[in-house]
């Protein structure tokens, strides 16, 4: 499962990355559809994690490592940004028609709500690599060196 979970997470990493600017990879389209994949790819992350979530959830304000709180924090963070993202993006659309949704608000609007929570949001994934690149050192099988020692 750990590797599911780590080429899951750098499928999306990679697509994050090719979504920052959506005219130079593929186009707008491949940017909304992506978007779209990237938003349900981060679900299925939840749902493989949801033993954990469970877990600080019910321990959040009782006993939790407090570097479990913070990991907490930092995904309703990206939960939440995420989901301004594909709102936002979902209002702007071009090739992708999603009229019927009825969202309202002016277009500037939410523009501008997608291009701050992207920025935002781009920011709070990053810290959440760093905060998990250990894991990630430990799937490639990269050993961590620290004041010329191997961890």
């Amino acid at each position: 499962m750990n590797i599911f979970k780590f080429f899951l997470s750098l499928v999306v990493t990679i697509a994050m990355l090719l979504l920052m600017d959506p005219r130079s990879f593929y186009g707008l389209g491949f940017h909304e559809w992506t978007g779209l994949v990237i938003g349900l790819l981060f679900i299925l992350h939840k749902i493989l994690n949801w033993s954990w979530i469970k877990k600080v959830t019910v321990s959040f304000f009782r006993r939790c490592p407090g570097r479990a709180r913070f990991n907490y924090i930092l995904d309703v963070l990206l939960l939440a940004g995420l989901t301004l993202m594909i709102l936002s993006g979902i209002a702007i659309a071009h090739t992708i028609d999603f009229s019927w949704l009825h969202l309202g608000g002016s277009r500037m609007f939410w523009r501008v709500m997608h291009l701050s929570s992207t920025y935002i949001t781009l920011a709070l994934f990053g810290i959440h690599l760093g905060w998990h690149w250990n894991w990630v050192l430990q799937r490639l099988h990269i050993k961590k060196v620290i004041n010329g020692k191997e961890n």
